[in-house]
């Protein structure tokens, strides 16, 4: 959904970097955070994920895809607000793991994600890409 028909497109604003690394020559999709309070999550059974994709409208780059990253435990809350390139949406797509680094490139957490809020193939990842253009 555009922001532009969001009710709070304040909740919308990207509050973290996205990079792909290439770990034995194949692309991970990584959220830059600086935070490295996650050792309480890593083992917690209350752990839950939650991931939505959005489309942007903005005036002057036109259609922008993101996503909202919301990790919840019975005692803590993360979310991560993100628009990442095209290379991070196509490895998350066929991936479906999201690595939570630092700066240092140093893993603090990573995620197995459903990605039913994105397109699941490539010919629909395709056909959106055409749509965007």
């Amino acid at each position: 959904m555009p922001l532009d028909k969001m009710t709070n497109p304040e909740d919308f604003v990207p509050t973290h970097k996205s990079v792909i690394l290439h770990i034995q020559g194949k692309p991970v999709a990584c959220v830059i955070d600086t935070q490295n309070n996650y050792d309480s999550i890593k083992d917690n059974l209350s752990t839950r994920a939650n991931l939505l994709g959005f489309l942007n409208k903005d005036d002057e780059f036109g259609l922008l895809m993101g996503f909202q990253l919301k990790i919840k435990t019975d005692e803590e809350f993360f979310q991560f607000t993100v628009y990442p390139n095209e290379e991070f949406t196509e490895t998350l797509i066929f991936d479906e793991r999201i690595f939570i680094i630092n700066r240092q490139m140093d893993l603090l957490f990573s995620l197995k994600i459903n990605t039913d809020q994105f397109v699941k193939t490539k010919s629909e990842f395709d056909k959106f890409q055409k749509m965007v253009k």
